[in-house]
């Protein structure tokens, strides 16, 4: 390969930080392209979206239609920008003289059409959308310079192939672990608790358990990468305090979307459980004041808000749980972290190669 290939091999793998300093600004916009490709597809379709607002108490047929289009567009938002943007990678990728014009066209269409179009039917300020597209274009170049969106994209492809190994192991654990949850789940005091929790402290309680993961996390993969034996005897030159941080911090993120995974379905479980256990006479009874529904884009949905609170602390506390049990497991440790350091030595073996050419 040469030493282009072998710098897009290397980004494609998460190690961003293997590629030498003075190439890590070649094809800079075209390597931003796709994020800002999904940038102009979630603001416009958020924008959409954030004008839909329908009162279900005088709804009428139309508008309950309506309801539903916008509930779809509510999933919409992510998803659909977040395929746009993939398709853009591939797109750079497989036609290498398309990457100039389609990072030109998409650089003018977020900072100068984007902002015109919605100033003229009215939804902002031009002159305000222009400042903040720009803003955030110029972190994207920032950030893209920097390795973040190779490491992301990566490690999120990681999780993703090792799924399988996750439902396996999720299985195992999953009984024991919802007998405690559930348990906990149906206890009054939990929910008076979660009820009076502020969006800011619940997000403040998903910190600290993350925190709590790293710390769990960070010395097993020291040690399973210490199996590696990166020593300066090895091939290619000593890796540098920041080549070690690149390859270890791509393990850390591969393993922390898992679990972000793991709590999501958790969280999905104990709405659909206390949504089929709980009646509105118990619920008001254990919430008094804090027992309003959620409302999404002036929709009531059939969930208290303290529902969905109390939901998102317990999958906090059963992610740390499953990331302690599983972390453990021989099983685990052979399907997740073999896998990933045989794509390191794979790495190193390239690193070392790319080296020597330089």
């Amino acid at each position: 390969m040469g030493d282009r290939d072998t710098e897009r091999w290397l980004r494609l793998h998460g190690l961003p930080y293997f590629v030498a300093p003075r190439a890590r600004s070649r094809a800079l916009l075209a390597r931003t392209a796709p994020f800002l490709v999904f940038a102009l597809a979630f603001d416009v379709l958020s924008s959409v979206v954030l004008e839909v607002a329908v009162d279900l108490d005088t709804a009428s047929a139309s508008e309950l239609a309506l309801a539903l289009v916008a509930l779809l567009l509510v999933a919409a938002v992510p998803v659909v920008p977040a395929l746009l943007g993939v398709w853009t990678a591939h797109l750079l990728r497989s036609r290498a003289r398309a990457k100039g014009p389609v990072a030109l066209v998409t650089l003018i269409l977020y900072l100068v059409v984007d902002p015109l179009v919605f100033g003229i039917i009215g939804f902002g300020d031009p002159v305000e959308s222009l400042v903040q597209n720009t803003a955030v274009a110029v972190a994207a170049i920032g950030l893209t310079w920097l390795g973040i969106g190779a490491l992301l994209s990566w490690a999120l492809r990681a999780a993703v192939r090792q799924f399988g190994a996750l439902g396996q192991l999720a299985t195992r654990a999953l009984p024991i672990l919802m007998l405690v949850v559930v348990f906990a789940y149906f206890a009054r005091a939990l929910w008076e608790v979660t009820a009076s929790i502020t969006a800011p402290r619940l997000v403040g309680v998903a910190l600290f358990f993350l925190v709590l993961g790293l710390l769990f996390t960070v010395p097993i993969m020291r040690t399973e990468l210490s199996a590696l034996h990166l020593a300066p005897e090895t091939e290619g030159p000593p890796l540098t305090s920041l080549e070690r941080f690149n390859l270890g911090i791509v393990v850390v993120m591969a393993q922390a979307f898992q679990v972000a995974l793991f709590a999501a379905l958790v969280c999905v479980f104990l709405v659909v459980l206390g949504m089929l256990a709980f009646s509105d006479e118990v619920l008001n009874s254990w919430l008094g004041g804090y027992g309003a529904n959620a409302q999404l884009l002036g929709i009531e949905l059939p969930v208290r808000t303290a529902m969905l609170k109390t939901a998102v602390f317990l999958s906090c506390v059963s992610s740390l749980n499953f990331l302690v049990s599983v972390s453990t497991a021989p099983a685990y440790r052979a399907s997740f972290y073999q896998p990933l350091l045989d794509e390191a030595r794979e790495a190193l073996s390239v690193r070392a190669a790319y080296r020597a050419e330089r």
